[in-house]
């Protein structure tokens, strides 16, 4: 049973499309609006990803409203209602994906949309039928945010992003940061694309999204909303799972454990964590987790990983690599000078000249559900 699911996995991997640094450093690049936060809402923390369509209403009403307290902070002081949509520019904006959850993994996977090929008439409607389920779950988030307060707007990756052979080659990142430089709260989904290549199709994840926005914008800090608490070194319902509350990433994207339920590990250490499929979440295995962030990290920027719907994710939110002391989650830091260098020294129209999120980051996905996490 392993054995297929790690089949199917690898050919899930092979069909998600890659962020591409040539393709993004021509593309136009519009002045470049601060970013204070990247925030990557899970699809298992806002769903039950086993009912096909079913949200977690409390746990997306808790975000939504730990999310519009958080951007509308950064705006006080920033002068009159009038001025806002300039002042979002200098007090930072804030830019949410949400994975697909039970919503489009299902179509996803059983027509092979992340396969294709779209000239297959059983691909085209599922095709069709996974970006409505997608972007009824994007509908569901955006009410929930505007009702808390927040303007957002929906922003799907389908009119924004073209492929090649399942390769990005044009970011959405200048629509994204149209977006924030109106004062606007984009919010973006894993999403299935039209590909310029053989496939006809190709799907985007909203880990790619997450890499290629971070890469592009910049932002303070990134937080990753889960269904748990973090970073775990084996599944947390285990009896004697713990919490790895700090993990440094190097220069080079390798990365190593610093700290386990807030005591110092030992030097080169890596844990004790199991790397198994089961690991983390339904979503996949504790290595990818990991990876994403290191991705992210590896720039320069500060990753924090915390529980969807808690108080932890809700500061994290909120105050970024300030987080207290206490705070219970998974930090995952840069050590040493960040590959990507930070965000200090970027002209107004540095974009993805100021570095490249996507760069030497293999884009994996595990579960066998078309990589619409």
């Amino acid at each position: 049973m392993r054995a297929a699911a790690a089949a199917s996995t690898a050919a899930d991997a092979a069909a998600i499309a890659t962020p591409s640094p040539a393709a993004a450093a021509a593309a136009p690049q519009p002045p470049l609006p601060r970013v204070r936060r990247i925030v990557k809402l899970g699809g298992a923390a806002v769903t039950v990803k086993s009912q096909v369509e079913t949200l977690r209403p409390e746990v997306l009403r808790h975000t939504a409203t730990a999310l519009a307290a958080a951007a509308a902070a950064a705006e006080e002081g920033e002068g009159s209602r009038e001025k806002r949509g300039a002042a979002a520019g200098e007090a930072g904006g804030t830019v949410l994906i949400h994975g697909a959850g039970s919503f489009g993994h299902h179509p996803a996977s059983q027509y092979g949309v992340a396969r294709g090929p779209l000239s297959d008439s059983r691909v085209r409607q599922g095709f069709a039928l996974t970006r409505a389920s997608v972007t009824r779950l994007n509908g569901l988030v955006v009410a929930a945010l505007v009702e808390a307060g927040a303007p957002a707007v929906g922003l799907s990756p389908f009119g924004i992003y073209t492929t090649r052979d399942r390769e990005v080659t044009q970011s959405g990142w200048p629509a994204v940061a149209a977006c924030l430089s109106a004062g606007l709260l984009p919010v973006l989904h894993g999403d299935c694309v039209v590909d310029e290549g053989d496939a006809g199709c190709a799907v985007l994840s909203g880990d790619t999204l997450v890499r290629d926005l971070a890469g592009a914008l910049r932002p303070d800090w990134v937080v990753f909303l889960t269904n748990v608490a973090g970073v775990y070194d084996r599944p947390p319902e285990e009896a004697g799972a713990r919490l790895l509350t700090r993990i440094a990433v190097r220069p080079d994207g390798s990365w190593r454990v610093a700290e386990v339920e807030g005591t110092p590990a030992p030097a080169g250490g890596d844990g004790g964590i199991r790397m198994t499929a089961d690991a983390h979440d339904v979503t996949g295995g504790i290595a990818l987790k990991v990876e994403e962030a290191a991705a992210v990290a590896r720039l320069g920027i500060p990753v924090l990983i915390a529980q969807a719907g808690s108080a932890e994710g809700a500061e994290a939110l909120a105050r970024g690599a300030g987080v207290g002391r206490g705070w219970r989650g998974t930090r995952v830091e840069p050590e040493g000078p960040a590959a990507g260098g930070s965000r200090e020294g970027c002209s107004d129209g540095g974009g993805w000249g100021c570095g490249d999120g996507g760069e030497g980051v293999e884009v994996r996905e595990i579960g066998g559900q078309g990589g619409l996490r």
